[in-house]
């Protein structure tokens, strides 16, 4: 009997617990949502309230679930609504504590900035002594997926600032979790000037060990959009691969890039021009992290490399950036290196530009960054080139405030040098550069301008002497503002028309657009040799926008003075007209010109040279010269034998210039300096050696060259010169009819 009510007590006590276990698992889901809601509550995350509930293949179906109120993706309050939620168990999973399956369909989600609503209790800070150590990124469910999820952080009025669209998924969220995020992600800003956005498709896979979670994340995101002077155009998609490390004791994070993250191209639109930056990699420092936030670190290490930049202004390759350091409390260092780029519309290039730079608190209020070397080289690529390469080495400092650099430049052999000082202040978009070149001195065969101003060897050529030059550069509110101070110390050239030497003095410009003299300008002209040498000159000039102004140029010359009259010579092309002034010239310092040492003379004249500067050189425009009383003697062998060989005329011409006394005399000369000149001689007096010093006129017209001109010895009794035989037989016959019976 007492076997019997044994029986009858287990099989009821069996019956109880298995309809107890088909009651909890029947109605036990269901009861645990209530009590799940009600805790919210408490906490703070709710009001959360359900629309419907129901069972369906085993699983518990929610309809119209929301968090907060209204929550209903209609509003800019913050909250949450799921137009519906699937939990699928297993007598397993129960008795695990975890779901078997998770599903929300139509998720929408809202934050409201300022205005958190029912998530307010989730995002105020953890006082120290609440502080715990960071809870795994687990759920105790086996799977979970969510469908149609809109998710948005907006501002007070509304706006959407940043916002995804899409699905995401995940396998084995109760231990090392597969998760998948597909959809698109929006941000922007809360004037509407910016708004880009970015479609992802993303996997990771999620592993936990010796203290630390880590996640390694990999797929394809397609970022499009922009804001104020900068776009990004949709191209195609770019891979991503990097692995994302947290330490579950203090929370500190880690990325690791897996290789290099091709960048999307970026457009950047400025007033007037547009760039594009377009090939830029994100690329990892081996065996560095990209970002390091744990165990006390703080740090950045990273490299840009390859990035080309394409526009109207400037084309190129930029320098391969690495950046190293704490991003807040510093110091944070910057190296770029190889840096290669064209300058189109100013016809320069810049090769190997390189930096080293470093920032000491970036998180400072006004951050200061410390240059320690920017160097480049900068190349002209003008045709024809304008100057030689040059090495630009500079360092300094840059805040907020402005801009400070300084350095030198030189030319890559190392022979000439200049000293820069830079400042520039970026709010008000205005510096000022000071350029110093030391004294250089030139010498044949050794260093020329043409070294350094290819275009200067077309223009003159041996230069010797020294120079030297500050520049002051000044840029801001206005077109670029030069002012050049050049001072020469017995400087010398050879140009086309002349050869000067022993030239001092100080010019001061200022241009460039265009270049002006700062006043009249005086130079020491030791010599210049243009077929006659003039020694110990000066000349006061005025360079204007149009015109080169002679103020005052005078020299001293054969016991007389030589000086350009003051004129206005047109900078344009065409002929510019030259006159110089002669006076009281010494016909005895004169004569020595001739290269004749049987030539004596006294006397002096005056006179003009108009000379005309055009393409085809150096033209003389009816020079004339005049004196009056003064004696002339020319004796020679050469003359005498010339003379007895030639006619009667001649002979006559030769006895009379043995001893010619002078009443009046007139030069004349016409032609261009470089070829045939016309060379016209009037002399009126008497000879003792002639009709017993009777008065008469002898006029002579020379043709040939300059220096055949200067040798006249033989010329003037060669009958068979071109145009001299007509002028003889018509002075023998002025000269006979004035003869005595």
């Amino acid at each position: 009997m007492a076997g019997r009510r044994r029986t009858i007590i287990l099989a009821a006590s069996i019956a109880a617990v298995t309809a107890l276990g088909l009651g909890v698992w029947r109605y036990g889901p269901g009861l645990a949502v209530d009590l799940a809601a009600d805790a919210l509550t408490r906490r703070g995350l709710g009001p959360v309230a359900v629309g419907a509930r129901h069972f369906a293949d085993g699983a518990l179906v929610l309809s119209d679930v929301t968090l907060g109120q209204p929550a209903d993706g209609a509003s800019p309050a913050s909250g949450a609504h799921a137009r519906q939620m699937t939990f699928a168990f297993t007598l397993d999973a129960l008795l695990d504590g975890r779901l078997a399956d998770l599903r929300i369909d139509g998720l929408t989600l809202r934050l409201v900035d300022g205005q958190p609503g029912p998530f307010a209790p989730l995002l105020q800070p953890a006082s120290a002594a609440e502080e715990t150590a960071p809870a795994p990124l687990t759920l105790p469910v086996d799977g979970a997926t969510i469908d149609d999820v809109d998710a948005a952080w907006l501002a007070a009025d509304g706006t959407p600032l940043l916002r995804f669209q899409g699905s995401a998924g995940a396998d084995r969220l109760s231990s090392d979790p597969d998760i998948t995020l597909t959809g698109r992600l929006a941000w922007s800003t809360a004037d509407g000037a910016t708004d880009a956005a970015a479609d992802l498709a993303l996997s990771a896979r999620l592993s936990r060990a010796d203290g630390r979670e880590r996640i390694e994340l990999g797929g394809d995101v397609a970022p499009a959009g922009g804001g104020p002077g900068w776009h990004v155009d949709r191209d195609r998609p770019v891979p991503v691969a990097f692995t994302l490390t947290r330490s579950l004791i203090d929370g500190g994070v880690r990325i690791d890039l897996a290789d290099c993250l091709n960048l999307p191209t970026l457009t950047l639109d400025a007033e007037e021009t547009t760039l594009r930056l377009t090939e830029g990699r994100l690329c990892p420092v081996e065996g560095q992290p990209l970002l390091d936030l744990t165990d006390g670190a703080r740090s950045v290490q990273g490299v840009l490399a390859g990035a080309r930049i394409d526009g109207d202004a400037v084309t190129g390759r930029l320098p391969t950036v690495t950046l190293a350091g704490d991003p807040l409390n510093g110091p944070l260092q910057m190296t770029a290196s190889d840096g290669d780029l064209r300058l189109p519309s100013a016809d320069l290039a810049i090769s190997g530009l390189a930096v080293e730079a470093g920032i000491e608190a970036p998180d400072a209020p006004e951050p200061v960054v410390t240059i320690g070397r920017l160097s480049a080289r900068l190349t002209d690529i003008a045709s024809p080139l304008r100057f030689a390469p040059l090495d630009i080495a500079l360092s300094g400092r840059a805040a907020a405030q402005g801009i400070e650099l300084a350095g030198d430049v030189r030319d890559p052999q190392r022979r000439v040098r200049a000293d820069i000082t830079l400042s520039h202040d970026p709010a008000a978009g205005r510096g000022t550069a000071l350029v110093r070149l030391p004294a250089i001195t030139w010498a044949r065969e050794r260093l020329q301008p043409a070294d350094l101003v290819p275009a200067a060897g077309g223009i003159v050529t041996g230069v010797t002497g020294q120079t030297a030059a500050t520049a002051t550069i000044r840029w801001g509110g206005g077109p670029l503002r030069l002012r050049l101070v050049a001072s020469l110390a017995n400087a010398g050239f050879t140009a086309e028309a002349a050869t000067v030497s022993g030239l001092t003095g100080q010019m001061v410009l200022t241009g460039p657009d265009p270049w002006v003299t700062d006043g009249p300008q005086t130079l020491e002209i030791g010599r210049i040799e243009a077929g006659l040498p003039l020694t110990d000159g000066r000349m006061t000039a005025i360079l204007t926008p149009t015109t080169f102004d002679v103020v005052n140029a005078e020299w001293p010359f054969a016991g007389g003075r030589l000086s350009v009259e003051p004129v206005r010579v047109p900078l344009s092309a065409g002929d510019r007209r030259v006159i110089l002034r002669a006076e009281n010239l010494e016909l005895g310092l004169l004569a020595a010109f001739a290269d004749e040492p049987a030539l004596n003379a006294d006397g002096r004249i005056s006179g003009f040279v108009p000379v005309v500067l055009g393409e085809e050189g150096i033209r003389i425009d009816h020079a004339e010269f005049t004196g009056q009383a003064g004696r002339l003697s020319w004796a020679s062998d050469t003359a005498e034998a010339a003379a007895g060989s030639a006619s009667e005329g001649a002979d006559l011409l030769a006895r009379a210039l043995e001893d010619f006394r002078m009443r009046h005399l007139r030069l004349t000369l016409d032609g261009p300096l470089e070829g045939e000149l016309t060379a016209g001689l009037s002399l009126a007096g008497s000879s003792p050696a002639v009709y017993d010093g009777y008065p008469m006129e002898i006029n002579l017209d020379v043709r040939g060259p300059l220096a055949q001109l200067l040798s006249v010895e033989g010329r003037l009794f060669d009958s068979g010169a071109e145009g001299f035989g007509q002028s003889l037989v018509k002075e023998q016959s002025r000269m006979k009819s004035r003869s005595p019976e």
